[in-house]
């Protein structure tokens, strides 16, 4: 099904920049204008402003392409063979082709992507470089390169209702991840122990549903007071100490299904949870509950931060609240709008993804978060793949 919506909003920001036509590598941004997520980071989008989008692929994914790009030309290049070109040689041909006739002046790319979500190839990915922009100097010789990093970070902050749909199922499957660890959390279990379950199951059982074609799963879990206490790190590192009773295990868990993300995370204790551990975690539940019900479009991002920040100062955990109460996502497993934070001056729209992930962290009782993903819709908010909230 083509993502009308998304083509028509690009192009009419093409229009505002007079940008005759992008050139995208980047396998999230090639994903937004033509469905296919890319396996490696060398397929190139030339995405015009006039006339239909064209997608150069290697030639040995050829079958993956062709079961998820949009209408539109595709043209290939060999790769990974003995009789292949070096990949820059190869792909402006393909482009010289392309242009052949065309008059575009303005051409925008990808210069300035600080963070980058992977391909499906996760273990080694393509990205852009000085070359890219040589190589588009040697096919546009005429025409002026145009970095549009912030013009299509600033497009995905609002999902279409075709990418709402995915990201659905993307938080839908990630809640497999969820239901394992709630069931294997115990006295004995490691944290690499856990994480291992938690990825397995989202890959075995989510590959499929819904008509899903990749899915992968990040698991990372912390346990015990000296892991979890830290537990605020974007990362987490899963090692293989064992869970005593009445330690905590912390899951982070990043999913990404055809190239959509799902970023959750939940606290479950081993055992038998003390008074102050039952206390901690039903003010994050609290918290975060407070800040879905302030979530709705033309509200400050930081208003609901604080939502979140008030229900923990009350409790007396302020200063063990170090982190902010959400991020967008979608495109990539975190991206940089909005964000729920007490300074931002973002106003929420209808269409936003948004993490709602307040925590408290705090030897010797441990870190505790909870993370759902939460969609701004007309009138309110809504959670994403919903899930228990228990601690025990």
């Amino acid at each position: 099904m083509l993502n009308l919506e998304r083509l028509e909003r690009m192009r009419r920001s093409m229009q505002n920049e007079r940008l005759d036509a992008l050139v995208l590598r980047l396998p999230e941004n090639v994903l937004l204008l033509s469905g296919f997520w890319p396996m490696i980071g060398a397929t190139y989008l030339v995405f015009p402003l006039e006339g239909v989008p064209h997608a150069i692929v290697p030639h040995c994914y050829e079958m993956e392409a062709a079961r998820s790009l949009w209408a539109g030309n595709v043209s290939h290049y060999k790769y990974g063979v003995l009789d292949a070109e070096p990949t820059h040689i190869a792909v402006a041909k393909s482009l010289a082709g392309i242009v052949q006739g065309k008059h575009w002046r303005r051409i925008g790319f990808e210069e300035r992507f600080d963070v980058a979500a992977p391909s499906w190839n996760t273990a080694e990915f393509l990205a852009p470089s000085a070359q890219n922009r040589e190589l588009l100097s040697s096919v546009f010789p005429s025409a002026e390169p145009v970095d549009v990093s912030t013009l299509i970070q600033v497009q995905r902050r609002t999902k279409t209702p075709y990418e709402m749909d995915k990201l659905r199922i993307a938080s839908e499957i990630s809640s497999i991840g969820l239901r394992s660890f709630d069931e294997i959390v115990k006295v004995g279990v490691s944290g690499v122990a856990l994480a291992a379950r938690v990825e397995h199951d989202i890959m075995a059982l989510g590959t499929g549903q819904h008509g899903t074609f990749r899915v992968r799963a990040f698991a990372q879990v912390a346990v015990g007071p000296e892991e979890t206490a830290v537990g605020y790190r974007p990362n987490e590192v899963s090692t293989t100490r064992r869970l005593a009773d009445g330690e905590v295990a912390l899951l982070e868990l990043g999913v990404v299904v055809d190239g959509y993300w799902a970023d959750r995370t939940r606290v479950r204790v081993a055992g038998n949870a003390t008074d102050e551990q039952l206390r901690i975690f039903d003010t994050v539940r609290a918290a975060q509950e407070a800040a879905v019900i302030e979530m709705r479009p033309g509200v400050k991002a930081a208003q609901v931060d604080e939502a979140a920040r008030s229900v923990i100062r009350a409790a007396g955990y302020e200063k063990h609240f170090p982190h902010i109460t959400g991020h967008g996502l979608g495109f990539r497993y975190h991206e940089s709008s909005p964000m729920l934070a007490p300074q931002s001056p973002e106003v929420l729209e209808e269409g936003m993804l948004t993490s709602v992930e307040p925590g408290i962290y705090k030897a010797p009782a441990g870190g505790f978060r909870i993370e759902d993903d939460v969609f701004v819709v007309k009138g309110g908010a809504e959670v994403l793949g919903p899930h228990p909230k228990h601690l025990v």
